[in-house]
């Protein structure tokens, strides 16, 4: 059978990515015949029994082991049949004209042998890396000093990604990526396919090269274009990415270059390619030695301040010994708490416990080596320096700090669901059900400007496809998600391009299927939240939030204690009221019937104080027998109280069961600071 187009992916470890890519490949063929291979590279996430099962038709190469990206195209490319290959990324969206754009343009150029098309970024802009220059020593001088970056505009430093074209406007180009390139058969198997000395990373470079070297020409066609999500196979490892990325350009260098300049430049570009690397290994190795350097500096300096407080008049040499066991048995303890694992290096709870079993090693130390240690009153005072001072930086890192923005309460994310079809409300409920996911569906946006206003399973239609940009910055939406059943992948392009710049983040639900695809990160909107009930058993965060009721509660009923003695001649009555209280329960509280309404509600922090109420919690509801009930303790504020404020409206019971799911997922002290310091406001 006759074969027009051989299609060639690599998956390693993407499988939503790589079911995505299938599912628009099938919406772009048309009149032609398409084979398809995937090889895969010893995928570990059921990628192949996904291949097997929704893509039959698929030809699946299966690896034992990663053999890298150059090898793994080869194997396929050996055993097509088509007259065109393209070669393409399992994290890559393409258009349904795409293939036939491709197809066409070289069956109407027979001098060109490879062709590319304009890739966007999830965010919608331009992926400047769609079309390069050749990495001559100048390019690659002018690329890793930075010229490029200082003036993009110029044809001498801009070549490295042709940063002086129209990313709108056909042109010759040297270097296509990897990630989508349409080449000749012919083409490819005169020149030898990939060279398998590359791993990762430079195969595409020196492919191209080779294919401008046998006489064709490289063209760059932005008529069609595709997403790219850049780098999903390799995003978990950034040290390999250095090595193989950096070996790549040696590699290239040696080849190519050795032959055609002088040994001066090639040099040159060599210690410019050692130093780009190393500047890029430190720079990684930073994020992981900086918690770890910091609580160093401050367990020494606390130390150091306990010696100096309790035995000011004993010389710090004596301490040479025990100074850096304590340092040492402190930071290990941290280790082996979890401080600096990646999820909770800036968390508070690894500190305390780390803290006090230090305490209690150093203090026996201090029993058993007494011709080293001096006081057991220096340790107890540099436990408690430690404590405050590794606490206190990790308080205001989360809060002042780059994570500041990643607070519980900030991790929600504002949504809009494109298309209000049969798919887009099978979406709304998943997220409805899932608060683990953290987003907060704000309505939808459809085609029909007739359904403006109306009501779509308790969601409202804000507005038409033509004014999403207003959607988003009236309504703060943090995130766009497409329905794909009522779009192609044509018009999500050209949303996506429409929006840019909005600063938002755009995720496809491909039709029927159970995750939510975006850049860095698939959500899978099927599974059980689990997680939704775990965070009430936390023992630690319940002590915490007790003590911060009772504090702010004591304080409160100190300051306004003469209050309730005006109110109450003032005609104000307290009156008893049965509410749910924690578990569903009917606990009592009192409030204030008459008098002055400014003094209503000061008895409440009486029933925070004695451990009723909380004052995040709940809402405060009265009891009835024959209603479902809050499993959690009622407060003065909280999530579902906050959100109804923002929103100037009654929640439905949907938004009210997302937020109290949420919320129990998510309670902290922080998440109660944030919410208790915003209702203020």
């Amino acid at each position: 059978m006759k074969v027009d187009i051989s299609i060639v992916i690599v998956n390693y470890n993407v499988k939503a990515f790589l079911e995505q890519c299938l599912m628009a490949i099938q919406r772009a063929v048309r009149d032609f015949t398409v084979e398809i291979f995937v090889v895969d590279n010893a995928s570990v996430d059921g990628s192949q029994a996904m291949v097997k099962k929704k893509f039959p038709h698929v030809r699946l190469i299966e690896n034992r082991k990663n053999v890298g990206f150059s090898k793994a195209n080869n194997l396929a490319l050996r055993q097509i049949r088509g007259r065109h290959v393209l070669l393409l990324n399992p994290d890559t969206l393409i258009q349904e004209d795409t293939l036939t754009v491709l197809r066409a343009y070289l069956d109407a150029h027979a001098d060109v042998g490879a062709a590319g098309v304009k890739l966007i970024n999830p965010d919608g802009s331009f992926q400047i890396g769609s079309r390069r220059g050749l990495p001559t020593p100048w390019v690659a001088f002018s690329r890793i000093i930075g010229l490029s970056r200082v003036f993009p505009k110029s044809r001498i430093f801009g070549r490295y990604n042709m940063t002086y074209l129209d990313p709108d406007t056909e042109a010759d180009v040297d270097v296509l990526t990897g990630s989508l390139m349409y080449v000749r058969r012919e083409v490819l198997e005169e020149i030898g396919y990939f060279d398998e000395d590359y791993f990762m990373y430079g195969e595409d470079v020196d492919l191209c090269y080779r294919i401008k070297q046998a006489g064709s020409r490289i063209v760059y066609i932005p008529k069609t274009q595709a997403i790219h999500y850049k780098g999903e196979s390799t995003k978990k490892g950034e040290m390999s990415f250095v090595t193989h990325f950096y070996n790549a350009m040696l590699i290239f260098s040696r080849k190519h270059f050795n032959n055609r300049y002088s040994l001066f430049l090639r040099l040159l570009l060599t210690i410019g390619i050692f130093s780009r690397a190393a500047v890029s290994y430190l720079w990684r190795m930073l994020k992981y030695i900086a918690a770890p350097g910091l609580d160093l500096a401050v367990i020494v300096l606390s130390i150091y301040v306990a010696i100096i407080l309790w035995l000011p008049g004993i010389a710090l040499e004596r301490f040479r010994v025990v100074l850096p066991i304590y340092t040492f048995i402190w930071l290990v303890c941290l280790y082996f708490a979890g401080a600096y694992h990646k999820k909770r290096r800036y968390r508070l709870k690894p500190i305390l416990g780390s803290s006090i079993t230090g305490l209690l090693i150093n203090s026996t130390f201090t029993y058993f080596f007494k011709q080293f240690a001096y006081s057991r009153v220096v340790v107890l005072i540099s436990f408690v320096l430690i404590t405050l001072s590794l606490s206190l930086w990790r308080f205001l890192y989360r809060f002042i700090g780059p994570m500041a923005k990643k607070g519980p309460l900030a991790r929600v994310r504002r949504a809009v669901i494109i298309g209000a079809g049969k798919e887009g409300k099978r979406i709304l409920k998943k997220l409805q059900k899932r608060p683990d996911m953290q987003y907060e569906v704000c309505g939808f946006v459809d085609f029909d400007e007739k359904s403006i206003g109306k009501a779509v399973d308790g969601a409202e239609v804000l507005a038409s496809i033509d004014n999403i940009r207003e959607v988003i910055r009236v309504e703060k939406i943090n995130d766009v998600i497409f329905s794909s059943d009522r779009l192609t992948n044509a018009q999500i392009l050209e949303t996506i391009v429409r929006a840019q710049a909005s600063g938002v983040n755009f995720r496809i639900v491909p039709h029927e299927l159970e995750y939510i695809v975006a850049k860095s990160s698939v959500d899978d909107i099927e599974g059980i939240p689990l997680l939704d009930i775990a965070g009430v058993a936390d023992p630690l965060d319940l002590m915490f939030k007790r003590i911060f009721d009772i504090f702010i509660s004591a304080v409160v009923v100190v300051l306004t204690s003469p209050l309730l003695l005006v109110n109450v001649l003032a005609g104000g009555r307290l009156k008893k009221r049965l509410i749910i209280g924690q578990g569903g329960k009917p606990v009592q509280m009192s409030i204030f019937d008459g008098g002055i309404t400014l003094f209503r509600h000061i008895p409440l922090y009486f029933s925070i104080f004695t451990g009723t109420l909380s004052l995040v919690g709940s809402e405060i509801q009265e009891y009835t027998t024959n209603e479902e009930h809050a499993t959690y303790k009622p407060g003065l504020t909280g999530l579902v109280q906050l959100k109804s404020r923002e929103k100037q409206k009654a929640l439905t019971r949907e938004e009210k069961d997302y937020y109290n799911l949420y919320y129990v997922k998510n309670q902290s002290l922080i998440t109660d600071l944030q919410i208790f310091l915003r209702s203020l406001w």
